[in-house]
């Protein structure tokens, strides 16, 4: 059994290498000179050679596939890498470029405001339930600024100082329910009393034969001798009518309060403070200085 095994193991290796070769020799001879081992030889092994083409054509175009595949891989991730890069070096130039501008806005405000002023940096906030912004922190403590001193924007009024302690202070909104400003309509200069009502709102009170209509301006009046003349403060929103002669109109402030990054606080507008020894003595002026 086992050599009748043999034997045909051998006789099917002899037929898989000589078929090829009796096919080889019959592609070199002359078309019209065949013999009939010749011609018989090309009849069987042409549908061998055609599956033999076809073959090695769909491999060499898988491995072309997949050699494309591969360089377009590479590509893809080399790609993908630049791509990081550069939305890396964008958001960077991106966030220089709004600190330029901060910075220019705030320069500016030297032209608006007389006064001296210092510079903070907002280093916290305090927010209620509803994400809305009640407080707000500043990096500079009592060494430098005293409670009550009034607080801006480029954009317009933000409040006051609350509290000074170490090396912070923390901002009462003019949106907070305990703060009032002296302010009037920028159109007609009818003054009023800006109050605090919460939830990035306030009212002021003006008289009705003076009229204030929504779209009006609301600027700080200077009468409180705290915050400087001309500072908007925010816009009319609505206008109810009250029994009597007064009319309320309702406030949305100038400034985003949740956009902060840096004030301005107002160091000539500072309380005179309470002596301890009897004597008084006139604040310290520190004019307009740096971030540090």
């Amino acid at each position: 059994m086992t050599g009748l095994r043999s034997v045909r193991n051998a006789l099917l290796v002899a037929v898989l290498l000589g078929l090829p070769a009796l096919v080889l020799r019959a592609s070199l001879q002359d078309p019209h000179n065949l013999s009939a081992v010749d011609r018989a030889a090309k009849k069987l092994g042409a549908p061998l050679e055609a599956g033999i083409s076809y073959a090695a054509g769909n491999a060499g175009r898988f491995f072309e596939r997949w050699l494309m595949q591969a360089r377009l891989q590479d590509d893809n991730e080399a790609l993908a890498a630049e791509n990081r890069r550069l939305r890396f070096e964008l958001r960077a130039l991106l966030q220089v470029e709004e600190e330029n501008r901060e910075l220019r806005r705030s320069l500016q405000m030297r032209d608006k405001v007389p006064e001296d002023m210092i510079a903070a940096e907002v280093s916290g906030v305090e927010q209620s339930p509803f994400f809305r912004v009640v407080k707000l922190r500043l990096d500079r403590g009592d060494r430098v600024v005293r409670s009550g001193m009034a607080v801006l924007a480029d954009a317009g009024v933000v409040g006051r100082i609350d509290r000074a302690a170490g090396d912070h202070s923390d901002v009462m909104l003019l949106t907070d329910p305990r703060s009032k400003i002296a302010v009037e309509v920028a159109s007609n200069r009818a003054p009023g009393i800006l109050e605090g009502t919460g939830e990035d709102r306030c009212v002021v009170h003006v008289a009705t034969d003076l009229g204030v209509k929504v779209g009006d301006l609301i600027q700080t009046s200077g009468v409180d001798e705290l915050f400087p003349r001309g500072q908007p403060v925010g816009q009319v929103i609505k206008v109810e009518d009250l029994v009597g002669d007064q009319q309320r109109a309702h406030v949305v402030p100038a400034v985003r309060f949740d956009r902060l990054d840096m004030v301005w606080v107002v160091l000539a507008s500072a309380p005179a403070p309470v002596p301890s020894d009897g004597a008084s003595r006139a604040p310290v002026a520190f004019g307009l200085q740096p971030l540090r």
